[in-house]
């Protein structure tokens, strides 16, 4: 068994669940919300850069920053038109219209381009020589940009006035109010960042895999076991969670097959699930 190429594969792939559960959790510890939409975003960043890179020519790099900026847009419209509205009530309401927005996403993307599997085989392909095994040029800029900005919004949101304003809305909104904050503020911010991270998350896994519209589904589903076995609001768990399921995943692929290799991962949830149901580094709802 090749385990040090396992290894290194199943790390660059948590890199990826890292950057798009870390925007899932992020939203969910400030706005109480679980955004059912966020793979959508995610899909529609990875159709856009298609498009941008592939269809109009424009450099890779060009599309890390205008993507993550289109999906950023698209959830700044869809929370202040609709879910600001909601956050506030049962948590059931905010569910449905994220899920009720997927939906839509969905459908507009197949609309626009069409059902079939697009992608970029010929951006950063190749292979890098890294501790004696072959990297994947494109998965290993997948992993280091994903990397670079779930630990910079980490940094952002603990460093910073602006960031421990956010986080004190998700720990206190009672006691961040009377001091001042502005949570529709903070909570507008806080989803139009987990929107472009998740944009961001498209972006960079164009060049790997092929992107198709209902790519966002198989994503967020892996996700979600992310956020749960690391710990809901727990934004160091969701990182930590992310490595450990993608070595899971790809050790599981290599001896059981893809489909049983997959299924690991939820059955790892579950046992997190009954054992420890604030998750491995879960204390309470925090990001």
């Amino acid at each position: 068994m090749p385990v040090l190429e396992l290894l290194v594969g199943g790390v660059l792939l948590g890199g990826l669940y890292a950057l798009m559960a870390c925007g899932l959790n992020l939203i969910f510890g400030v706005m109480r919300v679980v955004n059912f939409a966020h793979g959508e975003f995610m899909a529609v960043g990875a159709l856009a850069t298609v498009s941008l890179v592939g269809g109009m020519h424009l450099p890779f790099v060009a599309a890390l920053v205008i993507v993550p900026l289109l999906t950023a847009a698209l959830g700044l419209l869809f929370q202040l038109v609709i879910l600001r509205r909601l956050v506030d009530g049962p948590m059931i309401m905010s569910l449905l219209a994220t899920f009720a927005f997927s939906t839509i996403l969905v459908n507009l993307s197949i609309l626009i381009w069409g059902g079939g599997y697009r992608g970029l085989p010929d951006v950063l392909g190749g292979s890098v020589q890294m501790l004696g095994v072959n990297v994947s040029l494109s998965r290993l800029v997948a992993f280091a940009g994903a990397m670079a900005v779930s630990l910079g919004v980490w940094w952002f949101l603990t460093a910073t006035r602006f960031g421990r304003a956010i986080r004190s809305v998700a720990q206190a909104p009672e006691l961040a109010t009377i001091s001042g904050i502005s949570i529709e503020r903070m909570r507008t911010f806080t989803f139009a960042l987990g929107s472009a991270m998740a944009g961001l998350a498209g972006v960079l896994l164009a060049p790997a895999f092929a992107s198709d519209p209902q790519l966002g589904s198989r994503f967020l589903i892996k996700a979600f076991a992310v956020i749960i076995v690391g710990g809901m609001g727990s934004y160091p768990g969701a990182m930590m969670a992310a490595i450990l399921l993608g070595i899971v995943e790809v050790f599981g692929s290599y001896v059981v097959g893809p489909v049983i290799g997959s299924a690991l991962l939820f059955l790892i949830m579950l046992a997190v699930l009954l054992v420890r149901p604030r998750g491995l580094l879960g204390v309470g709802m925090r990001v």
